[in-house]
Formats: C-alpha cells, structure tokens, sequence
C-alpha cells in the first residue's frame, strides 16, 4: 500500500476482518477493506480489497485490486487489478484491467476510458422495452 522507503508522506487506511460497513464509504487516501462493506464508495486514491475483504457495492476509485470477494460494478479511472484469489461478480469500467489467472469473474469488461467515465458519472442506463403488438380480430361478413 504504502512505499517505506519513500520521503513524502503517505496516509492509508485499513478496516479490518472484524468491522462491518454499510452506508456510503468515501476517502482521499489509500484503502485497504479486510471485513465487509455494503453501500457505496467513492475513492480518490487507491482501494484493495484484501483477501479476507467482503464488499456488496459499486466502487469508484482511481485504482483498484481486488483479492477478496466482491459484488457490485468496479470503476477505475487508471486501472483494475483482479488477482488469482479474488470473487468478482459485476462489471468493470477502467482503462487498464488485469485478470490473473485463477480469478473468478462474472461480468463484462469496458475498457472505453471516456465511456466508462461518462456511465460512473451517469449510472446505470435501461434499455426501453418493445411493446406488444395488439391482435387484430377477423370480422366475417355473411
């Protein structure tokens, strides 16, 4: 997460196996999620799920690694790193991605920068659906 070697100061967070989250999450510094979270979260910097990490929601982040568990749509706006251990259920909106051999995924991948930026800001679209066409009855004449 964080460099011990580098001079400039970096903060970064974690919340452990024990600690369980719902509601609306956001942070301006690395994150690293060991327990469960259920909502939303938006991130400035980077998010990992740790491997112990259970995570019901869509995230927004500038980088993203998932090791852990989780459902609900990944939106990065550098790049998303899905390991060998990670349970991934939900798409993923990034310019850069990467699925290590091992992972499971279900979902689809959009690797359009200016797409996936414009569908996280936007949220999900619908489709409209066709109409049923009415029956038209046969009249006879006698």
């Amino acid at each position: 997460m964080s460099d011990p070697y580098s001079s400039s100061p970096k903060s970064s967070s974690v919340l452990g196996p024990t600690l369980r989250f719902k509601g609306e999450l956001s942070a301006e510094e690395d994150l690293l999620i060991q327990g469960q979270v259920e909502g939303s979260i938006k991130h400035t910097a980077s998010l990992t799920v740790g491997k112990q990490g259970e995570v019901k929601a869509d995230i927004n982040a500038r980088h993203i690694t998932v090791e852990g568990k989780v459902q609900g749509d990944l939106h990065g706006s550098k790049a998303v790193t899905i390991s060998a251990t990670a349970d991934v259920r939900g798409n993923i909106f990034s310019p850069t991605v990467s699925l290590i051999e091992g992972a499971k995924f279900k979902g689809s991948i959009d690797m359009d920068g200016s797409k996936a930026s414009q569908t996280a800001a936007a949220g999900p679209t619908a489709e409209p659906l066709p109409r049923p066409v009415p029956k038209q009855s046969k009249v006879s004449a006698s």
